[in-house]
């Protein structure tokens, strides 16, 4: 799922001076030199040791039967409480709970020995609300480290954490005791309630930053881990070591594919184009070198595959990027997708010579060009939303909804969204929006049926209804773009809410998207707002039908559709379609408006291709039913309704 590199630095340094990058026609600068494979000497730094090897580790071995809480802070260690509330750094090597909290340990190299832990919604779980939480602000200070001898510095640090609003969350360097500091952020391009690196838990991701600028040489260095602003959630910290820079360490700190919608706004990605409105993507890196020496022969590549076929390969024009240089960089030439398939963009930094840490040069993102599906999200959420105020005040007729622009002229049949939980006794319906230019403000043109539900249904999975036309407001127009929501309704006192999980949908946060491209209304104050960094899983469904399996099947669903049952409503029988990429067993369930299940039927093995089941009338009661088809590793509902 994540598109970004996990390896990501930002220095602050009194000391940094600007670097010199050579571009593309350019002679590097003289007093260097470097022998090539053909025996040419080109221009090079100094060489340095360059290899990555470790000269100081700490695995945070801190259990200690004669200590209070089950371990001691060693010598030269200090923990800094600068407000004075007692929420600090502390040693642990169990699972950390709290309000919204049950991470269990890091699994780090040295887990065995306990790790370094803030437990920020552990220390406020006991006071009550949000309103009321208090915002750690805890450091810890490391021992003096002698880095003399080491013309260059990383420092390689083990990590999980989950952080919300506007957390600071800082690595520090000094070299002078403490009178300067040089600040690197730690959050590595992760957003606001995502778990790092998109990791599951009690998982772990690597961050490395690059100290030579501070460190290198030097015999006196010090580091200090600040968290501070944070009420909700942890962080885990284990096995920091010291080690020397690699010579030849490329990085691909972010990749994009925009998608062109004929206008000067940015689009953003797209899992799910519809044929009838393909346009062209833009690719765009940045690329960092985090090594020691120049690195000759810099370049941003992108491939794509269709159906495992490659079909475009193309690069930026070569030149030599300086030692930590970070540049953006741009492919020339647009990539237009011209038929149904399952396709893989793969981005990659290169240079001429080897990447010796070569696992962050890489990333790739998958979509779909298939006849209905217009979606901006893939199929799994990284957190979830919900609007805000939760437990305060009623929410009767809240909307979550996420905006499309057509291309070409077509009609809409129904819309699909990822309800992550429903704990709560409410209802909610599908609706499309236009925009209406004179009050600036979201219009609506067509809703779903309003679909009661309890605690039973309608969780973890993707939900479809189609929408009630009118013989207008279906048929959408060319350049104009068009919101897919979702509008719910809860009445609840602060008690019963409060008592319930939260109604929410999943949320992508894997790929690009612009600003504005999400909003919700709040009922409360009767207003619009943009999320930021959450893009709803919601999905627009257009009136096309013309997709031919192509065979291949995507990761994230099997090649599997399914599709509406028809006729509906019905009496005495109805069919329910479904196409699969692949064989598969085929469980059908079917659950009633309560969420009881009524019904819970194995068609066996089923071939790839076409295939179809038929369910009687005389079965089911008359009213509305959930019908939800599982294959190996799919599963998608969508209503059906039995009337006498």
């Amino acid at each position: 799922m994540k598109n970004f590199t996990l390896v990501v630095s930002m220095l602050c340094f009194w000391l940094a001076a600007p670097a010199q990058t050579t571009k593309p026609g350019q002679q590097p600068p003289p007093n260097t030199g470097r022998w090539t494979a053909d025996g040419a000497i080109r221009q090079e730094t100094p060489k340095l040791k360059g290899g990555g090897e470790a000269f100081w580790t700490e695995e945070f071995n801190w259990a200690s039967s004669t200590g209070e809480l089950g371990w001691l802070l060693p010598a030269g260690w200090v923990i800094e409480d600068p407000t004075d509330l007692g929420y600090n750094w502390h040693w642990a090597n169990d699972t950390l709970k709290g309000v919204y909290t049950n991470e269990p340990p890091i699994n780090s190299t040295s887990k065995a020995n306990g790790f370094l832990a803030l437990n920020a919604d552990g220390y406020n779980q006991d006071l009550g609300h949000y309103d009321n939480y208090l915002a750690v602000n805890s450091s810890l200070v490391s021992p003096p480290i002698n880095c003399s001898g080491h013309p260059s510095v990383l420092v390689r640090i083990e990590q999980n954490f989950r952080y919300w609003s506007n957390s600071v969350m800082l690595f520090e360097v000094t070299n002078d005791n403490g009178v300067h500091w040089a600040s690197f952020d730690m959050k590595m391009g992760t957003k606001v309630s995502e778990r790092v690196g998109g990791i599951k838990a009690g998982e772990k991701v690597d961050l490395y930053l690059n100290l030579s600028d501070v460190a290198a040489n030097m015999p006196n260095v010090q580091f200090k881990i600040t968290w501070r602003d944070a009420k909700l959630y942890y962080w885990m910290i284990d096995d920091i070591t010291f080690l020397e820079g690699f010579d030849d360490d490329l990085q691909l700190v972010y990749s994009e594919a925009d998608y062109d919608n004929g206008t000067e706004d940015a689009e953003g990605f797209f899992y799910g184009l519809p044929k009838t409105q393909l346009s062209g993507f833009d690719f765009t890196g940045i690329i960092k070198n985090f090594g020691n020496i120049e690195q000759w022969g810099t370049q941003f590549n992108v491939q794509v595959t269709k159906n495992n076929q490659v079909i475009y390969n193309e690069s930026t024009t070569s030149y030599t990027l300086y030692p930590g240089i970070t540049d953006t960089l741009r492919i020339p030439t647009q990539f237009i997708p011209a038929d149904f398939g399952h396709y893989k963009v793969d981005f990659e930094a290169k240079a001429e010579l080897p990447d010796m840490v070569p696992g962050d040069n890489k990333a790739s993102v998958p979509f779909m060009v298939t006849d209905s599906m217009y979606s901006r999200c893939d199929n799994v959420p990284e957190v979830t939303f919900s609007t805000w105020d939760w437990y305060t005040v009623p929410h009767e007729g809240d909307l979550m909804g996420t905006w499309y622009r057509i291309k070409n002229p077509i009609e809409v049949s129904s819309i699909s969204v990822y309800i992550n939980s429903a704990d709560i006794l409410s209802s909610f319906r599908l609706v499309l929006l236009g925009y209406n230019e004179e009050t600036q403000s979201p219009v609506e043109l067509l809703g779903s049926e309003l679909i009661s539900m309890d605690s039973t249904i309608l969780k973890n999975h993707w939900v479809t209804l189609p929408l009630q036309k009118d013989g207008e407001g279906e048929f959408l127009e060319a350049g104009k773009s068009y919101m897919a929501a979702i509008e719910f309704w809860n009445n609840m006192d602060y008690e019963a809410a409060y008592e319930s999980g939260r109604y929410s949908l999943g949320s992508d946060r894997s790929n690009y998207f612009p600003a504005n491209t999400c909003w919700y209304f709040f009922t409360n104050d009767d207003a619009w707002y943009s999320t930021g960094d959450d893009l709803f899983m919601i999905r627009l469904n257009l009136n096309d039908h013309s997709n031919l399996i192509d065979g291949i099947s995507d990761p994230q669903n099997s090649g599997v559709q399914l599709n509406q049952n028809f006729p509906n409503p019905f009496t005495e029988e109805t069919t329910i379609g479904f196409t699969m990429a692949n064989p598969s067993e085929v469980n059908l369930i079917i659950k009633d408006i309560s969420g009881r299940t009524v019904s819970i039927r194995n068609f066996g093995y089923k071939p790839a291709g076409e295939n179809s089941v038929v369910i009687k009338g005389n079965e089911l009661e008359p009213g509305n039913y959930f019908y939800t088809l599982q294959t190996r590793d799919f599963n998608k509902t969508l209503k059906m309704t039995v009337i006498r």
